[in-house]
């Protein structure tokens, strides 16, 4: 028999697959389904809305509601579409309409974040480094200081900003152990629409991409 190209994973798993496109299996096989699994189980604890308990209409939950159809449909079900219905041979994007041609040439021009900053921004191209050492560890770091601020900003910085801002009456009401919980798994949710959207429009590979030890973000 012939491996059927492409593989592709039973269609519930399909969305795993299809984040396998824009994250390490790391992330998108364990950490984002980690996520997810926490997200679920935490949901009944960081609840602060006492209107509504044993039934759900939009006037009484409408910040849960959107939330839960944000993951469930704008997430999960449109990750399954794109895998069942777009993804092609040689797991290339095709249209609705477009023929399943094996032979397709998709370019890989994807670009990181650090070559992004440095090799077209300044100009400096960094020279291949020695994991093993501490210079080169440092060098490592430097390149990839760009995406690693800002995901430390993303993580760090925008939690208490939205405390002040958007999430204040939130965060008055539900505490800071709570409101960190329930940010910090938004966050994670909407990591993968920002991301799929980077891909998409400039061709961003990963944010901070350190191969010297397999940690690609």
């Amino acid at each position: 028999t012939r491996t059927p190209n492409p593989s592709k994973a039973p269609w519930y798993f399909l969305g795993l697959q299809e984040m396998l496109v824009y994250y390490d299996p790391w992330l998108a096989g364990v950490v984002l389904p980690t996520m997810i699994i926490v997200g679920l189980i935490a949901m009944p604890y960081i609840d602060f809305n006492q209107k509504g308990n044993g039934y759900y209409t939009f006037e009484e939950r409408p910040f849960a509601i959107i939330v839960w159809l944000f993951g469930f449909i704008v997430l999960w079900v449109t990750l399954i579409f794109l895998g069942t219905f777009l993804r092609g041979p040689n797991w290339n994007f095709f249209g609705l309409y477009e023929p399943w041609d094996p032979h397709k040439l998709v370019p890989l021009n994807n670009v990181n974040l650090s070559d992004y900053f440095w090799v077209r921004g300044l100009g400096k191209i960094w020279a291949t480094s020695d994991p093993q050492s501490l210079s080169g560890i440092l060098t490592i770091l430097i390149r990839e200081s760009p995406g690693i601020i800002l995901v430390l900003a993303y993580f760090l910085l925008l939690p208490p900003l939205l405390a002040r801002t958007i999430f204040r009456t939130f965060f008055i009401r539900m505490g800071f152990i709570r409101y960190m919980t329930m940010i910090i798994i938004l966050l994670f949710m909407a990591s993968l629409p920002i991301k799929m959207v980077l891909r998409w429009t400039i061709n961003l590979k990963y944010i901070v991409s350190i191969p010297e030890f397999f940690f690609n973000i």
